[in-house]
């Protein structure tokens, strides 16, 4: 007598995945349930579900909060696009257009430079809802790593491990002052006159400010930041006001800023800015869509 075939394994279902990652992002497992709609019980069972199966402790628990182990983070990524592509399927399958219903979350630290292609995009794609929002460059990149946004405008020297990109601008880092500015009539400035000055920068996580104050520190100087600002806008304002002189990449100023952009004598100061997503995250409908849109601009 012929034996009965082996029981097939369980395999990895939509389900789980979509539980185990709603745990991670809510960091609970009841918030994680209303989201989804169904109950907390349900919720713990397929995240056990999965440990049981692997062998593998995949959430860690500190006081009322959850997050992702070490074994399950590097895990995330590819567990959010197949979860994300899965969608386009449903969406596809449903016979809607593939974009009908699609979202894209936008973060950019420079709006100069971001909102002329987001403005775009949002032209040739009016069925994408848009979310937008105004971050330093880390806190973008913290954000990727969250799963909580699709494409970054960010400022830095190189694209971040991780994530695929295009570059958009090569630009100087220079000094931002208002036109009378005793400095104004030089081609370039030294560091020395850099120790000086009273500088209003953005926040400690701008790529532009880090890049600004590592070549600073390489050229023993210590830059008196006297205020910390989350915008170019209200730097560029405090700039036309007295208060101080500013620092930017020299893409970024424009004529109705008031203000003119000084050199300093250093040949690392250049920032590139680029447009990046998460690689797992390329085919996704949405983001490639706003990929190639960047062809056209």
């Amino acid at each position: 007598m012929a034996s009965a075939p082996p029981k097939p394994r369980n395999t990895l279902t939509l389900v789980q995945l979509r539980a185990l990652e709603a745990v991670v992002r809510t960091g609970s497992f009841s918030a994680a349930a209303k989201e989804i709609g169904v109950s907390q019980p349900s919720i713990s069972n397929h995240v056990q579900g999965l440990e049981s199966r692997f062998k593998t402790k995949l959430l860690a628990k500190v006081g009322y909060s959850v997050s992702a182990t070490p074994a399950l983070q590097g895990l995330l990524p590819r567990i959010r696009a197949v979860l994300a592509l899965v969608g386009d399927l449903e969406t596809e399958l449903s016979h809607q257009r593939a974009l009908a219903s699609g979202e894209l979350r936008i973060g950019y630290s420079t709006y100069q430079l971001a909102i002329p292609r987001i403005s775009t995009f949002m032209s040739s794609h009016p069925e994408i809802a848009i979310e937008a929002r105004a971050l330093a460059t880390q806190d973008i990149l913290d954000l990727f790593e969250e799963g909580e946004i699709d494409i970054g405008f960010i400022t830095g020297r190189e694209v971040p491990a991780g994530l695929d990109g295009e570059l958009l601008v090569k630009s100087r880092i220079v000094i931002a002052a208002p036109p009378d500015h005793p400095l104004a009539a030089q081609d370039k400035v030294t560091w020395a006159d850099v120790g000086k000055l009273s500088f209003l920068q953005r926040e400690g996580s701008s790529g532009t400010r880090k890049i600004f104050e590592a070549a600073a520190t390489i050229a023993g100087q210590k830059p008196n930041t006297i205020l910390a600002l989350g915008s170019w806008g209200s730097i560029a304002t405090l700039i036309r006001s007295g208060v101080g002189v500013g620092i930017a990449m020299e893409a970024e100023i424009t004529d109705r800023d008031g203000c003119i952009a000084i050199q300093i004598d250093d040949p690392s100061l250049v920032a590139h800015h680029y447009v990046v997503w998460h690689r797992d995250m390329a085919n996704v409908a949405a983001v490639e869509a706003f990929r190639k849109s960047l062809k056209g601009v």
